[in-house]
């Protein structure tokens, strides 16, 4: 029976990959079939999303908005920069 916020699945895979799998789970690497798939499918899902962050952030790189918003704010801020690392550095001096 599946616990409460599962669903559970069969699956088709691959020989190779099941032995690979257990192998693992013997060394101790993983801790069993199921939370070694969970992990990796989890691992999987999270890299695409960073992927997709890493497209927006190249498209924002590129959108003249975006570049002279910064721009804008960062000259907005370069005298409390400034404050702010003549006091650190001060501080540093001590």
């Amino acid at each position: 029976m599946a616990s409460e916020g599962r669903t559970r699945l069969t699956i088709d895979l691959p020989k190779a990959l099941v032995e690979q799998a257990d192998m693992l789970v013997r060394r101790g690497v993983a801790r069993s079939r199921n939370r070694l798939i969970v992990e990796a499918l989890e691992r999987f899902l999270k890299d695409l999303e960073e992927a997709q962050i890493d497209v927006q952030f190249a498209e924002m790189a590129r959108d003249e908005r975006y570049i002279e918003e910064q721009l804008r704010i960062a000259h907005e801020f370069e005298r409390s920069d400034w404050e702010a690392l003549q006091l650190e550095e001060g501080l540093k001096r001590q």
